[in-house]
């Protein structure tokens, strides 16, 4: 991580200054007559970070001087963190963001705790057409002597999709992968209800969207005709565990379960809207009631019209972690389901009433749309302030994620169906790409492009849907993470592990990694 700027600090009678850069202790003569003041660089201020605490902030001791770390913000946790209070208020050179929920909703208001307002059924409008048409294809999705992986699911896979897809193409026999979206709990159900193992073309009209694809050689989406009686689906993609779908769902001797990486989503809104920042308890308001308030409480404006709310359905994964997340019930979710991501972000894009519209989209999508586009700062229930996915409005490290300061995301998981306990030769295929602890280094690197966070750069993992995080173990990537995303990384690089000291001695993509 790159260091932050020093600042030093001085004291003048019982106030204390900061001064730049340079590294100098200040000592004020008793008495003076001319306001002078002596310079002296051998001038113990400190001799523990203990005797820095009097200036605020969190400086340190470095040879006797405070020195300011830009680690904020104030209160909070300084040490290691366990519990989910402690990774979401740890101290942090990231960029943060206060939602002040007693000035914005009148709750929490000094130093108490409001419960959260009960939810009101949803009086949702009818869904519009597309923001953008679709033309029906005019290929067939697999053409004579061509090896098809057919996969069904979320629909914002997309990018992984592309990302990939060079790599099957590699493989001996080259495969192509054909995908159709939908949304993360028809992915897992496709899979876990034989009944329901075909994906077919979407019925007329053509404009209404719903077309399987593929990407060319040049890594170009073409939209694509399936079989007329359908096609079986080998992989079912969803950003969610299969028991979020149903308690039924559960991997083992006849379905396997493979993670990808995670995927984090983003409370999005024009980028001319005057918004910065957002709280868990003000989406709860937005997505339980309309952004409307009860008595006594004040509502979230400028989110109080459900027509400029963008939102999927039930079974995807953006709603499903969000309602988690602000304690709404996902089948009682207000806003206009976008019907796929594509047009979700089509219509934050299209939006005319900028003030009050509102979206949840996969990162990916919002990333490549940052000039008009922008994420909001997520606060957490308990947490000081609130964080983007990533350090800075104009970074792609995502180091919130990675650490647990942003917690809205969900694992890539791949269902498939066994047998005798194995995949089929097509499913293989995919899932051999991402089932293993050291990806290949151009996927890898084709990943990060698409604004997605393998699984070894991460610094924190979960076991359950938005469970409270712990320290990630296993096979890491993180310095050559921070490499493609900062292009600049503190850790040593390495040709193999014997070039690495003692404590960091994996050589991995380059960089000495502990593991």
């Amino acid at each position: 991580m790159q260091k932050p700027q020093r600042m030093h600090f001085w004291e003048r009678g019982n106030h204390f200054m900061k001064i730049g850069q340079t590294v100098i202790a200040v000592a004020l003569l008793g008495a003076v007559t001319d306001c002078s003041i002596i310079f002296d660089p051998q001038s113990n201020q400190c001799h523990v970070d203990a005797d820095c605490a009097k200036f605020g902030g969190h400086p340190t001791c470095e040879a006797g001087v405070c020195v300011d770390t830009g680690l904020g913000p104030e209160g909070c946790f300084g040490s290691t963190p366990t519990t989910q209070t402690e990774y979401l208020n740890a101290c942090s050179t990231s960029k943060c963001v206060k939602f002040d929920n007693c000035d914005r909703l009148g709750m929490n208001c000094n130093g108490a705790t409001t419960p959260l307002p009960q939810t009101v059924d949803p009086s949702n409008p009818v869904i519009p057409p597309l923001v953008n048409p679709v033309n029906a294809p005019v290929v067939n999705c697999a053409p004579a002597g061509v090896n098809v992986i057919y996969l069904f699911g979320a629909a914002d896979f997309a990018p992984l999709l592309q990302a990939v897809q060079p790599s099957l193409s590699a493989n001996n026999p080259p495969y192509r992968a054909v995908f159709q979206g939908s949304s993360s709990c028809n992915g897992v159900t496709s899979v876990f209800d034989s009944t329901k193992r075909l994906m077919k073309d979407p019925p007329p009209p053509a404009a209404s969207g719903g077309w399987a694809f593929y990407f060319d050689d040049n890594g170009n989406q073409v939209n694509c005709n399936l079989d007329t009686a359908g096609n079986t689906i080998d992989i079912g993609i969803s950003d969610l565990y299969a028991q979020t779908c149903s308690p039924a769902f559960v991997p083992g001797a006849t379905v396997g379960e493979y993670l990808g990486p995670v995927v984090p989503f983003v409370l999005s809104v024009p980028s001319t809207s005057k918004e910065d920042s957002i709280s868990v308890e003000a989406a709860h308001m937005i997505f339980g009631s309309g952004g409307k308030a009860p008595t006594g409480l004040k509502d979230a404006a400028p989110w109080t019209d459900p027509t400029s709310f963008s939102v999927r359905n039930s079974g995807a994964a953006s709603t499903v972690l969000t309602a988690l997340l602000a304690e709404v019930p996902r089948a009682k979710f207000w806003g206009i389901d976008r019907l796929s991501t594509d047009n979700l972000r089509d219509s934050l894009l299209a939006a005319t009433n900028v003030a009050s519209s509102i979206g949840i989209l996969s990162i990916d999508y919002n990333d490549k749309n940052r000039g008009n586009l922008k994420a909001l700062y997520l606060q957490s229930k308990g947490q000081l302030c609130g964080y983007q996915p990533d350090s800075s409005p104009t970074t792609y490290d995502k180091t919130n994620v990675r650490d647990g300061h942003y917690p809205l995301w969900g694992y890539v998981h791949f269902f498939t169906p066994l047998t005798g306990g194995s995949p089929s030769p097509a499913a293989n295929a995919m899932i051999t790409r991402f089932n293993v602890p050291r990806l290949e280094q151009s996927l890898l690197d084709k990943l990060i492009a698409a604004s997605l966070t393998p699984s070894c750069a991460m610094k924190v993992g979960r076991t359950t849907e938005m469970g409270d995080f712990s320290s990630r173990t296993g096979f890491e990537c993180g310095c050559y993470f921070d490499f493609k995303t900062k292009n600049k990384t503190s850790c040593q690089t390495c040709k193999v592990s014997e070039d690495c000291p003692s404590d960091r001695s994996a050589c991995n993509y380059g960089y000495c990694e502990a593991r």
